[in-house]
């Protein structure tokens, strides 16, 4: 099916051919303005720093999982499709189609972190994520539309509250298939934080403040910026634990 290109709907839309999956890089200032801002993590060896552990389960190229490795003891990228970033993908690493208990006990992690495929799998990510149980909550980056529709309302919003609605106040400009440093977006995104260790009864509103992609982007990220050519080929950026064990010890 095609479109105008310079239709606006089709600007805020982010809908990737089958072969590929849903395939949209996550700029990696974002996911570290999470981890700063709203998870008021600290860096690993910082003063205060706990050793946590973090499941991204949606990994594609590694452009979320490298950051979280900056504050996280443990990091769990998985996928279902090979984007080039570790081991752990193929169908039994499909995370709505394989059973929770089959790929990690509950509770195995403190966080699950992700950007989520787009449409009605988006949803189903969060509540797959939730009967994980990981032990302080759930995070996902999604466009601000996202908090639409009445049938999400009702069936997740409501019944379970997020804990903090973060809206970002300049753009996170996320393209298909590569993480551009220099690109643009016509969609608004924020993160959305479910808490597992404490009760949701009302959902905080704020806003992850002006600058942040100045304050949270680093020389390095640019390694990360590589085209859809690139989006298939092997070979881990760094290496992630070699068995499940590992991630439950």
């Amino acid at each position: 099916m095609s479109s105008p290109k310079n239709s606006r709907a089709v600007m805020a839309s982010r809908v990737e051919p089958e072969k590929f999956g849903d395939y949209f890089p996550t700029p990696p200032w974002a996911t570290r303005a999470l981890c700063e801002l709203l998870l008021h993590l600290k860096r690993v060896g910082e003063a205060g720093w706990e050793p946590l552990k973090v499941w991204e389960c949606a990994c594609g190229g590694g452009h979320m999982a490298i950051p979280l490795r900056e504050y996280f003891d443990l990091v769990w990228a998985s996928d279902l499709f090979n984007r080039g970033f570790g081991d752990a993908h193929g169908e039994f690493w499909d995370f709505l189609t394989v059973l929770p208990e089959w790929q990690f006990p509950t509770g195995t992690f403190d966080w699950i972190v992700t950007n989520p495929p787009f449409g009605m799998l988006a949803q189903q990510f969060v509540e797959r994520a939730l009967a994980h149980k990981p032990k302080r909550g759930v995070a996902v980056l999604v466009p601000l539309r996202w908090l639409e529709t009445i049938e999400r309302v009702a069936t997740l919003f409501l019944a379970h509250p997020p804990a903090i609605v973060a809206v970002f106040a300049e753009r996170v400009p996320i393209h298909k298939g590569r993480y551009d440093p220099k690109g643009s977006t016509a969609t608004a995104y924020c993160w959305i934080i479910f808490r597992t260790d404490q009760e949701a009864s009302s959902t905080q509103l704020i806003w992850v403040p002006p600058g942040s992609k100045g304050q949270f982007s680093k020389l390095n990220d640019l390694e990360l910026a590589t085209g859809p050519e690139l989006q298939d080929q092997p070979g881990p950026l760094f290496s992630l634990p070699e068995t499940m064990e590992a991630c439950s010890a």
